[in-house]
């Protein structure tokens, strides 16, 4: 079901709880409202009025794909840059990272299974922003 972006600065700074696979029918409200929107490159549940930690960024293969409790594990080459957000208006600089690896779990046949693996350039950069949106960080 496609939802309104949420732009409230008190749901946006909770950080969100633990998601499980319970929480799958929220990638699809996720899927529906980025392909109701131009240009979107992720989308954090909170965006969207959910409280769980799961999220999909756009890969470098143009799919949207979930990731469930992402967390950056280790970045390298920080990079000043403006990045913008359908929940705040403007553009707003911030340091992110080149190279991170990313822990996370991804639905696999009715089930979650961790993975961790290194993002680079645009992917990182994508996951560092749904990950702060998880965490409850407004940029």
């Amino acid at each position: 079901m496609v939802k309104d972006i949420v732009k409230d600065e008190t749901i946006l700074s909770t950080p969100c709880e633990k998601a499980t696979i319970e929480d799958m029918p929220i990638v699809q409200d996720l899927l529906d409202t980025a392909e109701s929107m131009e240009d979107v490159a992720g989308l954090a549940a909170n965006q969207i009025g959910e409280t769980k930690c799961v999220a999909i960024y756009l890969t470098d293969k143009d799919e949207l794909k979930p990731v469930f409790n992402p967390r950056l594990v280790k970045a390298l080459y920080p990079v000043k840059m403006e990045e913008e957000c359908f929940s705040v208006d403007g553009a707003h600089k911030i340091t992110r990272y080149e190279r991170a690896t990313i822990a996370y779990e991804e639905p696999v046949d009715g089930k979650l299974v961790a993975r961790k693996r290194e993002f680079h350039g645009r992917e990182s950069q994508i996951l560092q922003h749904v990950i702060d949106h998880c965490k409850g960080k407004v940029i």
